[in-house]
């Protein structure tokens, strides 16, 4: 008596326990398509009627035949009272004076106000740390070196980071 699983012998296991497929015997392979473009067909249209044949070399005298020939230039417009109103016109604004630029005064920089203002009122802060922690030496010198390293990063992105405001 074999092992089986759910207790009827019917089912993809038994199929395996037996060494056939489940799904039933494979299709036969069908030939690959084949795929290919139609042939090409072009269509000639306005072709000129006095057309040298492809093969024969191409004349010049003949392409100008075929162009025609040249237009005739436009003539400009005569003068009429619309022309010299706007003459007019041009004059006197040219004698108001509106066709002149100027550039608008340029407003006084805030920034080297500001510069100076952070500058003392920073270096002071630190300074004023250093007064009221002052426990030794080293207290000193890491007051100095941030007075130093802000002054530094504050000369740094005041003239060379920001633009003028």
């Amino acid at each position: 008596m074999a092992f089986c699983l759910g207790g009827s012998e019917a089912g993809p296991f038994a199929a395996r326990m037996r060494n056939e497929d489940p799904l039933g015997p494979p299709e036969p392979e069908r030939p690959p398509r084949t795929f290919q473009f139609k042939p090409t067909e072009f269509e000639v249209s306005n072709r000129p009627l006095d057309e040298t044949p492809a093969d024969g070399p191409i004349d010049v005298s003949q392409l100008n035949r075929l162009a025609g020939p040249p237009p005739s230039a436009v003539a400009a417009p005569a003068e009429n009272e619309v022309h010299a109103i706007l003459r007019a016109n041009l004059a006197l604004a040219q004698a108001k004076g509106e066709h002149e630029l100027m550039l608008p005064p340029r407003r006084p920089s805030r920034r080297k106000h500001d510069f100076w203002l952070l500058l003392i009122g920073g270096n002071l802060l630190a300074a004023g740390a250093v007064g009221v922690l002052h426990r030794n030496v080293f207290t000193v010198v890491f007051g100095f070196s941030a007075m130093v390293f802000f002054s530094l990063g504050l000369i740094w992105v005041m003239w060379f980071v920001m633009d003028d405001y």
